[in-house]
């Protein structure tokens, strides 16, 4: 599990000038492709915030910080600190031949507590053109860098998919999109992270043979 050098608590709901700083919060991410017969359906999300946003969302809505949530302390953490993201499409990219979409809608929202840390479950559908989409590019990510959005190292990507159907995926980092940012003052990091003012997008590349 990464740990984090926590200085600040942040939430998601926040002015659109902040945008621009260097990453305040801490995202780890799982995704899991799901294929049907007639292609790729959308995704499953999984993302593991760090402990200091879980202790804002949970001071925040009143919440105890405990091992599992009711339905109505899930619906409140959705209502709060989740629906917003559809201004920022849930800071996702999908690329099929070329042609960028992104995430219009999600379903299935579900928060859980993991080792302290709050984490979001839910499914976003694809809804952009399948034709010759023999290959797909996934990208998550914030392109202010307010939020390090990052791969789990352990498991990052599950496939669901019909059997028989022949599926690969990588990680590839996406060197012609880079992303600027302030880096003069970077109070909070991941363990280890340097923070050079540049990243560039992870994309997740799915190709279907």
């Amino acid at each position: 599990m990464r740990r984090f050098i926590i200085g600040l608590i942040i939430i998601l709901v926040i002015p659109a000038a902040a945008l621009s700083a260097h990453p305040h919060m801490f995202i780890d991410m799982k995704l899991t492709p799901v294929f049907s017969e007639d292609g790729f359906e959308g995704m499953q999300v999984n993302w593991l915030f760090d402990m200091v946003f879980t202790g804002s969302v949970l001071m925040d809505n009143g919440i105890s910080w405990t091992d599992s949530f009711t339905k109505n302390e899930i619906e409140i953490i959705r209502d709060s600190s989740f629906v917003n993201l559809i201004n920022y499409n849930y800071f996702t990219y999908f690329n099929a031949g070329g042609k960028i979409s992104r995430a219009e809608t999600y379903s299935n929202f579900s928060a859980y507590i993991s080792d302290d840390r709050l984490g979001y479950d839910f499914f976003l559908p694809y809804e952009g053109s399948r034709a010759s989409a023999n290959e797909i590019r996934i990208a998550v990510y914030d392109d202010t860098f307010f939020c390090d959005i990052a791969f789990t190292e352990e498991t990052p990507v599950i496939l669901e998919a019909p059997a028989g159907t022949d599926i690969e995926w990588e990680l590839s980092e996406n060197l012609d999109a880079p992303i600027f940012y302030d880096n003069t003052a970077q109070m909070i990091s991941r363990d280890g992270a340097e923070y050079s003012g540049q990243s560039f997008p992870v994309e997740l590349v799915l190709t279907r043979k």
